[in-house]
């Protein structure tokens, strides 16, 4: 009987445990240095990017759930990084954007990430690098696939 490989050969597992890593980084150094969790910035990084967007939009953009995307809002909302308005063209929507204090937050945070992105970068040669992101964007592609092989499962999230 031939032994199977670990799970740690598996990307799946790799890249979990790379983004742990970082995840867990990140979320230590920003709740120490601005006293923000790391939910609270990837959530504020999607309406950053799209200056206004719905809980839908940001649950989207992070893949994950909707319930979570909402109470994360809550707490935004509730220390003053986010205001909630009607969509102009739909109101049924209801708009997120960042307060001034929020974006204030939001910007010191980003500079502090591109810092640790350059620090990651300078590890790999920039020809590796390049690849690497380029093998990133093609994973990512097929994960998107295999999502909507399953169904229109948007619930889940």
């Amino acid at each position: 009987m031939r032994a199977s490989p670990p799970l740690s050969s598996l990307f799946s597992t790799q890249l979990l445990r790379l983004s742990n890593s970082l995840g867990l980084y990140s979320s230590r150094l920003y709740r120490q240095e601005f006293q923000v969790t790391l939910p609270e910035w990837r959530v504020m990084s999607v309406i950053a990017a799209q200056d206004k967007a719905t809980a839908r939009d940001v649950s989207r953009a992070l893949a994950t759930d909707k319930a979570w995307v909402g109470m994360t809002v809550k707490t935004l909302m509730k220390r003053g990084f986010l205001i909630r308005s009607p969509d102009a063209r739909d109101s049924r929507r209801i708009l997120l954007s960042l307060t001034e204090l929020g974006r204030e937050k939001h910007d010191a945070i980003l500079n502090l990430a591109r810092k640790r992105q350059q620090r990651l970068k300078s590890v790999l040669a920039p020809d590796k690098a390049r690849v690497f992101v380029e093998c990133l964007k093609l994973l990512q592609v097929e994960a998107d696939a295999m999502l909507r092989e399953l169904g229109d499962q948007d619930d889940d999230q």
